[in-house]
């Protein structure tokens, strides 16, 4: 984490509520917009077009035309295969082309199996992992607490309830230090609809 502080670029954290993932899936059709398709799982769909629609939002925010983008995540159930992997590719890009309004460069989509050997992009790719594992569990933790949280901030009272290794890496989430810049969102579904609300975690007292 120490490392991973001094990198240039933007970590974004995202948690969902499960009752607004239906309003970012999309169901599974073998004939889409980017051709036919072969077989895929309603869940591994559901969440490639998740992971589709809040990637072209992100991307759309912080890109600049012309720039190149080099996509890389986990063997996990989007692209668990070269099939899949290559039918993800083409979906994404699909998702990045409605949602950037001007040009982009070259878009590779890798797994971490492209890793040389090295652990580069293993280790690169375990930093988001730490991040989201963490968040997950923050938010677990805080569920029957509600008067914890906040549409800004979510304080994690220290105790024995908190594993330590959440609370680590909850508080390197929380910091400020080195130059990488951290952003934690909520997509909350509540009776007003689906709502997107920033947050931080705050891991000591003087904090508050």
């Amino acid at each position: 984490m120490t490392a991973t502080d001094q990198l240039q670029g933007l970590l974004v954290n995202f948690a969902l509520d499960k009752r607004a993932t239906d309003r970012l899936s999309e169901g599974y059709i073998s004939d889409t917009t980017i051709g036919p398709l072969g077989p895929w799982a309603q869940r591994s769909f559901g969440k490639l077009t998740r992971v589709g629609h809040l990637a072209g939002i992100l991307v759309e925010g912080v890109r600049r035309d012309g720039q190149n983008l080099i996509w890389i995540t986990d063997e996990d159930e989007i692209a668990p295969n070269d099939l899949k992997h290559s039918e993800a590719t083409k979906l994404l890009g699909h998702y990045l082309n409605v949602y950037c309004s001007g040009s982009m460069g070259h878009f590779r989509f890798g797994t971490t199996a492209s890793d040389a050997g090295d652990l580069l992009v293993e280790d690169l790719a375990a930093v988001p992992d730490l991040a989201a594992g963490c968040l997950g569990e923050v938010l677990s933790l805080l569920a029957p607490h509600p008067e914890s949280s906040s549409v800004e901030r979510l304080f994690l009272p220290a105790g024995s309830d908190v594993p330590a290794k959440v609370a680590d890496i909850a508080m390197w989430l929380g910091g400020s230090s080195g130059s990488l810049q951290k952003l934690n969102l909520v997509i909350d579904e509540g009776s007003g609809g689906c709502s997107i609300r920033k947050f931080s975690i705050v891991t000591k007292l003087e904090e508050l």
